[in-house]
């Protein structure tokens, strides 16, 4: 090939699997509306952890439940990161955020008397707010509600180079956007050298753009079967001298990565940043990569120059001691969750009052509804924790219903799906006192059902539960059933309780499903 560039390894090169581009939208708005959350539906899903039970609203008398682990976004080995980032043969590797204050030897570089300062070198500057030297909008729309990260490392130290490194990284893992959770990050690095030697600030950044440059070469005629480096492109008149290129890497089945990279210099600065960006189906096993889907070549090239630019524009700002060109998003004012209101029964949970009396006795239910997302949730209940038994004992039994009412079926079942991936990620497992049991397929309850076995025991309460969501048209219906028995005068998380029995807890839920979405 044209300068002896060897040919990509056989096979795609943007990713497995029959995708074409890098997502379903186009790459460059990959949203059609709001940034997503919570199954799609209008706001960043949060990396705590799902509790057991939805939050019940303040009014209701609720056992609390102990936080269960968040549902987790796709996190690489850290062996397999490092395999990214390490080419066989390089002499520069990208500067990753540590803090071991060394970089690897420029080839040739020597250690002498300290140099004279360059007449080109940069005026003092004040240390480096690296992570205001993106563009916040853009930031905003690469990765979304990130959480952004910013150190230093001093290495001016060091006997062979020196330089103080300025790192900022935006990171969001766990983009919830309808079936599918999407991850996303930007690491950007900013280092300004120092004189050393016979060797002045500027051209120890010469040395080391000129290394990144001659690894991105040397990469693009190393490919093979698991990794793939592109061509290098440069881009004039971006900085004083600028580059990027693009990545994948792949072992078997189990691991899939690729991004874009770049590096830049300006006088005595050298700048490096890194764009990735992959989504996979919410429901798919955690180390498959299957639905996989990762960025493609020509969008990574795309984004690195728009990256490149905005860094390079802000670097030569900060090296004359002007002000960046970017301001800081203002903000937003936290907006407080919409408090449940109370209201009559509907006549969705009255057309349960009979089944209720069985399973719940001596109680007349309340309601409560509220938006969450862009969906309306009308909420029931039916608690009992004094129900008396013989030999000194008292039962406790709890029933709540959910109608989630959504303006179409696809956000229905892009919920459905987001509550099934939480639950599937907690099944058969263990943690502290709650035990879930595997995942269920419900036939006959609704268009698509699950249910699961919730075992408690915790200082908040003790109690056997089973829980259903189903799918019907625009609704999506949750049930719980559960409770416990204990000694007369202690509470529900008394340590000798005895707790309800589980096939009893399941029955109860079915029957109520089976009438709730009778009844809608």
């Amino acid at each position: 090939m044209p300068g002896g560039q060897a040919a990509p390894p056989p096979g795609p090169q943007a990713q497995p699997g029959p995708y074409s581009g890098p997502y379903s939208e186009s790459y460059s708005g990959p949203y059609s509306g709001p940034n997503p959350g919570p199954g799609g539906q209008g706001g960043q899903q949060g990396q705590g952890w799902q509790a057991p039970t939805p939050p019940p609203p303040e009014l209701w008398q609720m056992p609390t439940q102990p936080s269960a682990p968040a549902r987790r976004g796709w996190v690489l080995p850290v062996a397999a990161v490092v395999a990214v980032l390490v080419i066989a043969g390089g002499t520069f590797a990208f500067m990753s955020v540590r803090q071991t204050g060394s970089t690897p030897r420029a080839a040739g570089s020597t250690a002498a008397v300290p140099a004279k300062k360059s007449a080109s070198a940069a005026p003092e500057t004040a240390n480096a707010d690296v992570c205001a030297m993106l563009d916040p909008d853009e930031a905003e729309r690469l990765v979304p509600q990130a959480t952004i990260n910013s150190s230093t490392n001093d290495n001016r130290g060091d006997s062979l180079v020196s330089y103080v490194r300025y790192t900022c990284s935006w990171s969001n893992r766990n983009i919830s956007y309808k079936d599918v959770v999407r991850s996303r990050g930007i690491t950007l690095n900013v280092s300004k050298y120092e004189a050393l030697g016979t060797t002045t600030a500027q051209e120890a950044a010469k040395i080391q753009y000129k290394g990144e440059l001659s690894q991105y070469k040397y990469g693009a005629t190393h490919s093979d079967k698991e990794h793939y480096y592109s061509v290098p492109k440069e881009f004039p008149g971006i900085g004083e001298e600028s580059v990027a290129r693009y990545q994948w890497t792949r072992e078997g089945k189990q691991y899939w990565y690729s991004f874009g990279e770049g590096a830049g210099r300006v006088g005595d600065v050298v700048f490096q940043v890194k764009f990735e960006a992959s989504q996979k189906k919410k429901e798919a096993d955690l180390l498959s990569t299957e639905t996989t889907q990762s960025i493609t070549e020509e969008n990574a090239l795309r984004e690195m120059k728009g990256l490149l630019t905005q860094v390079a524009k802000s670097v030569t700002a900060w090296r004359a001691g002007q002000p960046l060109p970017y301001h800081a998003r203002p903000k937003p004012s936290p907006t407080p969750s919409p408090s449940p209101t109370r209201i009559p029964l509907p006549q969705s949970c009255l057309s349960l009052k009979a089944l209720a009396a069985t399973l719940v006795p001596q109680t007349e239910g309340v309601a409560v509804r509220n938006r969450e997302g862009n969906s309306t949730v009308t909420q029931c209940q039916w608690w009992n924790d004094k129900l008396p038994l013989e030999g000194g004992k008292v039962r406790w039994r709890n029933l709540r219903v959910a109608v989630h009412s959504f303006w179409d079926a696809q956000s229905a079942r892009y919920y459905l799906i987001d509550q099934r991936s939480k639950s599937k990620f907690t099944a058969s497992s263990r943690i502290g006192g709650i035990r879930w049991g595997k995942l269920e397929k419900l036939t006959g309850i609704g268009q698509d059902a699950f249910g699961q076995a919730i075992s408690q025991r915790t200082d908040t309460a003790q109690s056997n539960r089973y829980e259903i969501y189903a799918l019907d048209g625009k609704n999506v219906v949750w049930v719980l059933m559960g409770g416990s028995d204990r000694p007369e005068n202690t509470p529900i998380n008394a340590s000798d309780s005895v707790l309800m029995n589980a096939k009893e807890a399941e029955a109860g839920a079915k029957s109520v499903a089976e009438a709730l979405l009778d009844a809608l």
